[in-house]
């Protein structure tokens, strides 16, 4: 929006007209647009000893639960720099890696929700298990394995070895 349509804009507002609508529509549509970057800025992008196991696990569902944003897996990608050295050897390269998430993770991406019950630590070991309402309105179980690291570059951060899904029983199942 130039100068003079901010300035039009300005005493349309104070002398009130249609063209007041139209500028506090513009300005509605423009906030919207930036509400997902406002909302979700400035999450850690990489492990740091400031960082608990139950942060790490947080910090993964939101950046699955928003995978996309600010750009195609953005979330996977930051999954994947909170993985161990040991995960990463073992599930390849990002590319790799977020085909694992997309083909066996994929209750894990855009879900709704996510509740997370206390955390088991014990020493340089996590266990974090988490309920969460998927895309698709589905209840799914996950448990996060976390390792504090000890050596360069990861000293006393708090890393993800790997997540299990855990079958939730049917309510048929159940009795």
């Amino acid at each position: 929006m130039g100068p003079s349509r901010i300035v039009r804009c300005a005493s349309a507002f104070a002398y009130g007209s249609r063209m007041a609508h139209a500028c506090r529509l513009r300005f509605i549509l423009c906030l919207a647009a930036m509400l997902p970057t406002i909302c979700l800025a400035a999450p850690a992008s990489a492990p740091s000893p400031d960082l608990s196991a139950v942060q790490v696990v947080q910090l993964q569902l939101r950046a699955l639960q928003h995978n996309d944003v600010p750009h195609a897996d953005a979330g996977i990608a930051l999954v994947y720099a909170f993985t161990t050295p040991r995960n990463r050897a073992q599930t390849g390269p990002l590319s790799r890696f977020s085909n694992m998430i997309h083909r066996g993770y994929a209750g894990l991406l855009d879900h709704q929700s996510a509740t997370l019950a206390p955390a088991r630590i014990d020493g340089d070991r996590a266990l974090q298990g988490v309920e969460l309402i998927d895309h698709a309105g589905s209840v799914r179980e996950y448990v996060f394995l976390l390792s504090r690291m000890h050596a360069p570059p990861y000293a006393e951060c708090w890393m993800v070895d790997g997540v299990v899904e855990r079958a939730v029983p049917r309510p048929s199942q159940a009795l």
